[in-house]
This record gives C-alpha cells, sequence and structure tokens, in this order.
C-alpha cells in the first residue's frame, strides 16, 4: 500500500513554539548587540531545526549529531575553494564516492545525508573564503544545535507525536550513475562559477544539487520550490533593508523565519530555502539597500543557473539512462 503524500504546507505548533525558544540568543544578539551577528547565529541554527525532534529522548542527540555532520561538508567546500581545479574535481568526486560508500555504510539513513545533503553543502562552501571561514560556520552550526538540543531535550516524550515515517533499505538508495549524474551537475555549475568570477560561486551550484533527486518527478518539483521560494525569500530580505527597518525589527523576523522553517518542516512544497534565502540575504546585506538590491539580483540569477544545469544533466540524464536501461532489456 503506498503511504499518502504529505500535505503540501504543513504548520506545527510543538515546533514552532520549540524554535521561538531557541531563537532567543539569536533574537537578542539582533536587536541589542548587532544586526549582522544575531542573523548570522540564526542560520547557523537553521541545521539543527529542521532535522527534527525525535520522540525519545535519547535520540534527540541526532540534533547535535545532524548541526557537526552538516557543517563538514562546508569545511571541505570552503577548504578546496581557493584552487578551481581542486574544487572543480572534488564537485565530481564526492557525489560518486558517496553512491558507492553508501550501501556499505549499513547506516540508509546516515548514507542518505551522506548522498543527498554533502554535495550540496560542500558547494555552499566554495561561496567562502577558506578554511578559517567554514570553520565559523560550523562552528555556528555546533552552537545552534547545543541551543536547539537544550530546549528539545526539556519536551515530554508524551507531547511528541510517534514517528510515521517507515524504515530505509540500503537496497533503494540510488546508484552510482545517479552519482555521476550528480558530480557532472556539481562540475559544470562549479566552472561556470569560477570562470565566471562569480561572487558567490556556490550559489548556483548549491541550488543545482540541492534539487538533484533520482526520482524525475520530485526534481521537477523540487525546482519550482525552490525558484519561488528563493525569489519570495531574497526579496522579502531586500524589501526589510530597503525599508530601513530598524534592529528590532530584523530581530522580529528573524525570529518569525525560524519559526516557519521549523513549524513547515513535512511540507511537500520545497519551502525551506524562502527562510534560508532570507536570512542569508539579510547577514550579507544589512543595512546596504543597494547591495541588498544587488544580492536579490544574483542570488536568483544564480539560482536559475543552478536549476537549468540540473534539469539539463540532472532530468536528461535520467531519461537517458532509463531508455538505454530499456533498450538493454530487449
Amino acid at each position: 500500500m503506498t503511504a499518502a503524500a504529505p500535505p503540501l504546507l504543513v504548520w506545527r505548533w510543538l515546533p514552532a513554539l520549540a524554535a521561538l525558544v531557541a531563537a532567543t540568543p539569536a533574537v537578542l544578539v539582533t536587536g541589542l548587540v548587532d544586526v549582522r551577528s544575531g542573523v548570522t547565529l540564526g542560520v547557523g541554527m537553521i541545521p539543527s531545526l529542521v532535522v527534527g525532534i525525535p520522540r525519545e529522548r535519547r535520540r534527540r542527540v541526532v540534533i547535535l549529531a545532524a548541526s557537526l555532520i552538516l557543517g563538514i561538508p562546508i569545511t571541505i567546500g570552503s577548504s578546496v575553494s581557493p584552487w578551481p581545479l581542486l574544487a572543480c574535481a572534488t564537485m565530481f568526486v564526492l557525489p560518486v564516492v558517496a553512491t558507492w560508500c553508501g550501501p556499505r555504510l549499513h547506516r540508509p539513513r546516515l548514507a542518505l545525508l551522506l548522498i543527498i545533503l554533502a554535495p550540496p553543502l560542500v558547494g555552499i562552501g566554495l561561496s567562502l573564503d577558506g578554511l578559517s571561514a567554514g570553520l565559523r560556520i560550523t562552528g555556528l552550526f555546533i552552537a545552534g544545535g547545543v541551543i536547539t538540543f537544550a530546549v528539545a531535550i526539556a519536551l515530554p516524550e508524551r507531547w511528541l507525536a510517534e514517528p510515521t515515517d517507515g524504515p530505509m533499505t540500503a537496497t533503494g538508495l540510488p546508484g552510482i550513475a545517479y552519482g555521476v549524474l550528480v558530480g557532472l551537475v556539481g562540475l559544470v555549475t562549479a566552472t561556470i562559477g569560477f570562470l565566471l568570477d562569480l561572487d558567490h560561486v556556490g550559489w548556483a551550484c548549491a541550488a543545482a544539487l540541492l534539487v538533484m533527486r533520482p526520482d524525475a518527478h520530485l526534481q521537477q518539483w523540487r525546482t519550482v520550490g525552490r525558484f519561488v521560494s528563493v525569489l519570495v525569500g531574497a526579496s522579502a530580505a531586500a524589501g526589510l533593508v530597503e525599508l530601513g527597518a530598524g534592529p528590532w525589527a530584523v530581530a522580529a523576523a528573524v525570529a518569525l523565519a525560524l519559526v516557519a522553517a521549523a513549524a513547515t518542516r513535512g511540507s511537500r512544497w520545497y519551502i525551506l530555502p524562502t527562510f534560508t534565502t532570507f536570512l542569508v540575504i539579510l547577514m550579507l546585506s544589512y543595512p546596504d539597500s543597494v547591495q541588498a538590491t544587488g544580492r536579490l539580483t544574483e542570488r536568483v540569477s544564480e539560482t536559475v543557473l543552478g536549476l537549468v544545469v540540473a534539469a539539463v544533466v540532472g532530468i536528461g540524464g535520467s531519461a537517458l539512462l532509463r531508455a538505454r536501461e530499456h533498450t538493454s532489456s530487449l
């Protein structure tokens, strides 16, 4: 029996409340100390908030583990970013190695994290200036994870619903052919970024790799969702800066973004980029309205570039592979 598709948009009040409490340090830093520092702390909280809170307390350590695991690929990307040839080679080789290693780990969830999330996070790291910047982002992720874990561990188990997702098996993991397609997408987008000397080489690369999926229909759905979400998030951030919002107005917006990111987890619509983009544009541009407009244009255009490459190589390549398999079976 096929499981029902999740709702287009969900809103869960318990994660929203937990995120509101966890967001307090970022809100206070934004309002009282420095806007960019507070928003940056908010960006660091995103990974731990979107992981979700397991029902069993002993399993909630995954919040801390995810913050570290998701920070490592960004550090890898930042460490190779000064050398374009090495960076491009890394973007191709890593997905191939990940799909080869995945089934051999015998830990399906960890394997899926490695295959699906590690490549785009390495791509994000290409936008950073060297290893020290990558370590700083990883440190922010860990800080966000510690704060979120401290809030999550206090929640009684009876408040949380039983998990509804079924067990994941290694046989359902994508194979090396998919890894090659992902590697090609990473290689093409990173190469274009370096050749055009883009300010943020990793934006197009990450956009492409974050929508890549073995299922073409799911990739198409995520492609539309990411474009709309990035456009809305970037426009909202640029608009807030353009209006000359004060520190406490920005602090309230940061709280709302973090709460919404946690509360809408599990939605079928790919809505998370709305909140991550909103925070990133604020972090990079506040309080300069001219810079905010430039970042809006840059983010949207580079997202489109990444989505086009993913569609041509990813969806087109998957179609060719299916046609080849069909021909060989005749």
